[in-house]
C-alpha cells in the first residue's frame, strides 16, 4: 500500500479473518495488492497475526491489520508486530484522531515507543523509515466522523480514512439495504473523498460487487476491498457444490 503522491492505479485488497497463516499465504500470492486482517471482528490473536504478518510479506503483498475500536496501544502492537499499516475502525472525533496519530508514529512526530523485532526482519533504519512508510488509516463510518472530515485527514501522523460505508449508513439513520441511492450518502461519500485528495490522503472504502467496486473506481478511492476470504470460500465453493448437484441428478 502506498500513499496517494506515489500510486499509479488503484489497490485492491482483501479482507481476512480466518485466523491461518497457510490462508495469508494463498491470498497473498493470488497478486493482492494488501490483505487486511480483521482483528476488529475476527477471532484471530496477535500471535497469529505476526505469524500471518510475515508470510504475507514473503508473498509480495501489504499486510495490513484492523484494531479494535478506542485502543491506541493497539496501533503501536500492530505496527511493532510488522503491519505496513493500520486501520483503526469508529474514529468519530478530532481527539481519538490525534491520540492514534501519536500512536502511530515515532518521535518527533508521535509518540510511538521503539522495540519489537521489526529492526531484525525490516532492516536496521526500520525506526528511521516507519513514519514514511507505515499507513494510520482512520475509519470514517459515522456522520460524526464526517462532519469533521476535513480537520482529521489534516491532521500530521493520519495517512488516510477508510469508509465503512453500510455503518455510515446507518449513523445517518438509512436502511442498510439501499442507502447506496440515498443522496445524503452520496454526498456524505463525495465529501470524504474531496476532503482525502485535498489533504493528498489515500481514500479507501468496502464494496460489495462488481458494480459498486466500479462505481468507487470512478469516484476517485485510491484502495478499495471487496470481499473476504469467507466470501471467497462460501461463494466459490456454494457455486461448485451446486454445480455437482445438479449434475449429479441430472
Amino acid at each position: 500500500m502506498t500513499g496517494p503522491s506515489q500510486q499509479t492505479r488503484v489497490q485492491v485488497g482483501i479482507w481476512q479473518s480466518i485466523p491461518s497463516p497457510m490462508l495469508s499465504r494463498y491470498l497473498a500470492t493470488m497478486g493482492w495488492d494488501w490483505i487486511v486482517l480483521d482483528m476488529q471482528h475476527g477471532s484471530m490473536s496477535f500471535e497469529t497475526a505476526y505469524e500471518c504478518v510475515q508470510v504475507i510479506r514473503q508473498s509480495g503483498a501489504k499486510p495490513i491489520i484492523r484494531v479494535g475500536i478506542g485502543m491506541p496501544f493497539e496501533v503501536q502492537r500492530a505496527l511493532d508486530i510488522g503491519a505496513a499499516g493500520v486501520v483503526v475502525p469508529m474514529v468519530n472525533s478530532l481527539t481519538a484522531a490525534r491520540e492514534l496519530a501519536l500512536a502511530a508514529k515515532y518521535p518527533p512526530r508521535g509518540e510511538r515507543s521503539m522495540g519489537s523485532d521489526a529492526g531484525v526482519l525490516q532492516g536496521a533504519d526500520y525506526p528511521e523509515r516507519a513514519n514514511l512508510e507505515t499507513l494510520l488509516l482512520v475509519q470514517v463510518e459515522h456522520a460524526s466522523a464526517v462532519a469533521v472530515v476535513e480537520e482529521m485527514l489534516a491532521i500530521d501522523g493520519v495517512d488516510g480514512c477508510f469508509i465503512g460505508p453500510t455503518d455510515l449508513a446507518l449513523s445517518m439513520g438509512l436502511s442498510r439495504h439501499d442507502y447506496q441511492r440515498q443522496p445524503d450518502h452520496r454526498a456524505a461519500m463525495r465529501r470524504i473523498v474531496e476532503a482525502s485528495k485535498a489533504a493528498n490522503k489515500l481514500a479507501c472504502c468496502n464494496t460489495y460487487d462488481l458494480d459498486d467496486f466500479q462505481e468507487k473506481v470512478s469516484a476517485g478511492f485510491g484502495a478499495i476491498t471487496l470481499m473476504s476470504d469467507v466470501d471467497l470460500l462460501m461463494t466459490s465453493g456454494g457455486r461448485l457444490l451446486g454445480d455437482l448437484r445438479a449434475r449429479a441428478c441430472g
